[in-house]
C-alpha cells in the first residue's frame, strides 16, 4: 500500500506562499556548500506549532488570503527601518477597480523620541509610484513617501486618511556600529570562563573579584580586554543546570557571581559569625578544593550569607520591606533606591519571579526585595570591574556575551508571554558532525510578535547587556535573520529555518551600540547564510574566526595571519573546542569515544588520522611564517604538546590581520580538558572544570609570561 501525505491533496504552490508568508525557508545552504530542501511535512511541522493547521484546500485558500492580503491593507508597515540620513519610507494603497489612486490627502506626525513632533501631509496620486501588486479582487500600488531629516531613534509615527489612524514604529539607526578610535591598531586580550577560576579567597566557582584581579593582571601585560562567558542570571531551583548558554533570563547577572567580601554588610557582625563558624569554613574549603564547581554547595554557601548580609544592609538602611530601603539616608541605600527606580517594572517582575521559586516558608529567600538587592549588588561589582580596567588602561575592558536563547520556565519567557513559541526548540539542522541535528532546549522568539511589540523586548536585552563592558559578543549572530526551529517533540531533524526581520533587527543592534559606545562582535561560526555577511560588513560589525577552523576553502591549508578577516575577533581557541594542549594531543577524540559520541575504534582511528594530516599542516603553517621550533623541524605530530609549540602558534596567532585577537585563559594555563563537549549533558561536567592552577600563578609561571609579552610585542598598545 503507497501512503500519502495528508496534505497531498493541498496546492503546492500555495502552500509554499503560506509558509513563506511566516517566514519558514524552503531551503538552504549547507556547510558543505550544497543547497539542501527542507522536506514539506517538516516546514508544516513548524507551521503548527506557530500553532496554524492547514485543514482542507478551502481552508488554505482563507489563510492565505488572510495573510496576503494583511500588509497591504495597512497603509504603512508595522515599523519603518531608517538609516541616519535617510528619510524615504513606502505608502501601500488600496486602487480602486478603475486603477484609481484614492482622493484625498494622507497626514502623518511622528512623535520624537527625545520629545516634540513632526508633523505633514501629502497628496497620495502625486507620489512617486515603487511598485504594483495585483491581488485579484484587489490592486495595490507602493508609492514614496519623503520625510524630513528625523533624529537617531525609536519614534512613534501615525498616518491618517482622515478616517482611519495607522500607526508604527520609525527606527533612525546609524549606518554603522560604534567605532572607537583604540580599534584602529589592532589589539589583543583575554578570554575566560570566569566560573572556572580559581583563587584562594573565592567560594568554589570565579566571581567578581577573581575577575577584577584577573583585569588587573591582564592590563599589566598591555591587554585591551578581557572577554568573559555570558553572565546572565540562571535557575535557582537547579544549581547544576550550569550553562551559561542556557539562562533563566537574560536580562538579568547571576548572583553566584557576586563576592561576598566586596560588599559592606559582609564586615557586619551577624554576617561574619555565621561565615567563621566551623561548619561554614569546613563547607567553603570542601567547595574551593573540588576539582569542578560544586554548583549546589557554592549556592548553598552563598544564599546562606546573602540572606545575612541582606537582614543587615534593612537593620541598617530602616528597609520598609517595599523597596528594600525607602526611608534610608546612607549612600549604600541610596544607590538601591536608584537602581531599583531605574529597573521599571521588569526588574520587579524578575525579582518576583525569582522569589516564587522558592517555597513560602522559605523566608527572605521568597522575598523579591531580597532578589532586588542580589542584582544591585551584581551590578555594581560588574560596574566596579569595567571601572577599573579603564582606569588601568584598557581599551575597550570587559566584553560580554549575549546567549541566543533562555530556558523555558524561566522568567524573560514567562514574563513576556506570547512572545517566544512555547512548542519549538532552537537548535541545528543535520549534518557532518551530528547526523540528528542538534536541540538546544530554548524557545524561539516569534517573529510576527516580535513586529507586534515594536521590538520591546529585544531593544531592552540589547541594551541591557551592552552596560559595563567596551564590547559585546552576539553568540550565534545569525538569529537575527534565521533561526532553526524544532518540533519539542525531540525529532531534532524535522525542524526548519524561519526567518526573522532581520533589517529591523541589526539597525536597533546599531543604534544600541552608538548610544551605549559599546562594539559588536557577531560569532558567525558554523553554516552562515552569505546576507549574513554583508549585515555585518555594512554595519562594521566585527566577525569571530577560530584558529581551528581557519583554513582556505574549507580545505587542508591553514590561512595565513594576513589573511585573516579585519574586521574580526580572531580567537585561538574557545569554550565549544578542546584547549590547543588537548587538540594536539588528541584527548578530546580520547574523551569523545569513551562517552560515545564517537561509536566504535574504527572511527576513531579515522578521527585519529584526520587529526594528524591538520597538525602536520599546522607545523608546515609556522615553517612558511619561520615559527617552527627547531625541536619540530622533524614533524613528527606523534610528539606531546610543549610550550615552544604552543608559543609558535600564539606568536602565528598574533599577527593576525584581524583587529582583535584572544588568547583563552585555558591555553594561558595549559589545560588539557575541555571546559564543554557539545552535544553532551550528563556524560560531561560541562561549564564546571576548574582551571587546575589558582589566577595569581597562571600569571607568575614563566612561561605565561612569555606568551602574554609575545602578544604584547606583536600588537603594541
Amino acid at each position: 500500500m503507497v501512503s500519502t501525505s495528508p496534505h497531498s491533496t493541498l496546492d503546492q504552490h500555495k502552500l509554499d506562499r503560506l509558509l513563506h508568508s511566516y517566514g519558514i525557508a524552503s531551503e538552504f545552504i549547507e556547510f558543505s556548500g550544497n543547497v539542501a530542501r527542507i522536506p514539506l511535512e517538516h516546514r508544516l511541522n513548524i507551521l503548527r506549532v506557530m500553532g496554524i493547521s492547514v485543514e482542507s484546500p478551502e481552508h488554505l485558500d482563507h489563510l492565505l488570503g488572510e495573510r496576503e492580503s494583511a500588509d497591504f491593507i495597512r497603509c504603512i508597515p508595522r515599523v519603518i527601518v531608517l538609516a541616519e540620513g535617510e528619510a524615504v519610507c513606502a505608502l501601500t494603497l488600496d486602487i480602486t477597480a478603475e486603477g484609481v489612486v484614492p482622493a484625498g490627502k494622507i497626514y502623518w506626525k511622528v512623535f520624537l523620541e527625545g520629545g516634540g513632533e513632526v508633523t505633514g501631509d501629502c497628496e497620495p496620486a502625486t507620489l512617486p509610484l515603487i511598485s504594483s501588486h495585483d491581488h485579484g479582487v484587489r490592486f495595490f500600488e507602493r508609492r514614496q513617501l519623503d520625510l524630513p531629516p528625523l533624529p537617531l531613534g525609536y519614534h512613534h509615527a501615525e498616518f491618517s486618511d482622515g478616517q482611519q489612524v495607522q500607526e508604527t514604529l520609525l527606527i533612525v539607526a546609524p549606518r554603522a556600529t560604534w567605532q572607537p578610535d583604540c580599534l584602529n591598531k589592532k589589539v589583543w586580550g583575554l578570554s575566560a570562563q570566569l566560573y572556572s577560576l580559581r583563587s584562594p579567597d573565592n567560594w568554589g566557582m570565579g566571581d567578581f573579584n577573581d575577575l577584577l584581579q584577573l583585569l588587573a593582571r591582564a592590563a599589566e601585560f598591555k591587554a585591551a580586554f578581557v572577554l568573559v562567558n555570558p553572565l546572565h542570571a540562571l535557575d535557582m531551583r537547579y544549581p547544576d543546570n550550569a550553562s551559561p548558554y542556557s539562562p533563566n533570563d537574560r536580562r538579568y547577572l547571576n548572583a553566584l557571581y557576586v563576592a561576598p567580601a566586596l560588599c559592606a554588610e559582609f564586615a557586619a557582625p551577624a554576617v561574619q559569625q555565621r561565615f567563621t563558624s566551623n561548619e561554614f569554613q569546613l563547607a567553603l574549603e570542601r567547595a574551593r578544593a573540588a576539582d569542578n564547581v560544586d554548583y549546589k554547595s557554592v549556592h548553598m554557601l552563598k544564599l546562606d550569607i546573602f540572606t545575612h548580609m541582606y537582614r543587615a544592609f534593612c537593620a541598617g538602611s530602616a528597609c520598609d520591606g517595599s523597596t528594600g530601603a525607602e526611608v534610608a539616608t546612607d549612600s549604600g541605600a541610596a544607590r538601591f533606591r536608584k537602581f531599583v527606580g531605574g529597573g521599571g517594572t521588569a526588574l520587579h517582575e524578575f525579582a518576583g519571579h525569582q522569589a516564587e521559586l522558592f517555597t513560602r516558608d522559605a523566608g527572605i529567600l521568597g522575598e523579591p526585595e531580597f532578589h532586588l538587592y542580589l542584582q544591585w549588588l551584581a551590578q555594581e561589582q560588574l560596574d566596579a570591574c569595567q571601572r577599573a580596567a579603564l582606569q588601568s588602561g584598557m581599551a575597550l575592558g570587559l566584553i560580554r556575551d549575549l546567549a541566543v536563547g533562555s530556558s523555558v520556565d524561566g522568567c524573560e519567557v514567562i514574563g513576556n508571554p506570547g512572545l517566544f513559541c512555547a512548542h519549538a526548540r532552537i537548535g541545528a539542522p543535520p549534518d557532518n558532525f551530528n547526523p540528528d541535528g542538534q536541540n538546544w532546549g530554548l524557545p524561539p522568539l516569534l517573529p510576527e510578535q516580535l513586529l507586534n511589540t515594536r521590538f520591546a523586548h529585544f531593544i531592552a536585552l540589547v541594551h541591557a547587556n551592552m552596560q559595563s563592558c567596551g564590547a559585546l559578543r552576539i553568540d550565534h549572530v545569525m538569529s537575527l535573520m534565521r533561526l532553526w526551529w524544532c518540533p519539542d517533540d525531540g525529532s531534532n531533524a524535522s525542524g526548519a529555518y524561519v526567518h526573522y526581520p532581520v533589517d529591523a533587527m541589526f539597525a536597533i543592534l546599531r543604534l544600541e551600540s552608538v548610544r551605549n559606545r559599546c562594539v559588536v562582535i557577531g560569532e558567525d561560526l558554523g553554516v552562515v547564510p552569505p546576507q549574513i555577511r554583508r549585515y555585518l560588513d555594512e554595519g562594521k560589525l566585527y566577525s569571530n574566526v577560530l584558529f581551528y577552523f581557519e583554513k582556505y576553502d574549507g580545505g587542508a591549508h591553514f590561512r595565513k595571519p594576513e589573511h585573516y578577516k579585519e574586521m574580526a575577533l580572531a580567537m585561538i581557541a574557545n569554550h565549544d573546542v578542546p584547549p590547543l594542549a588537548a587538540w594536539w594531543n588528541g584527548k578530546d577524540q580520547l574523551l569523545r569515544r569513551a562517552i560515545g559520541l564517537i561509536t566504535d575504534d574504527t572511527k576513531l582511528r579515522s578521527e585519529q588520522d584526520g587529526r594528524h594530516g591538520e597538525k602536520w599542516h599546522v607545523l608546515q603553517w609556522l615553517d612558511e611564517q619561520g615559527l617552527l621550533p627547531e625541536s619540530w623541524r622533524d614533524r613528527d605530530t606523534n610528539r606531546e604538546f610543549d610550550p615552544a609549540l604552543r608559543m609558535a602558534i600564539v606568536r602565528a596567532c598574533a599577527r593576525a590581520s584581524s583587529r582583535l585577537v584572544s588568547l583563552q585563559l585555558d591555553d594561558l594555563a595549559g589545560c588539557d580538558m575541555p571546559v564543554n563537549i557539545p552535544g553532551t549533558s550528563t556524560e560531561y561536567p560541562n561549564w564546571r572544570r576548574k582551571i587546575p592552577v589558582p589566577l595569581d600563578s597562571i600569571f607568575t609561571n614563566t612561561d605565561a609570561q612569555a606568551l602574554l609579552h609575545a602578544l604584547a610585542e606583536a600588537r603594541p598598545a
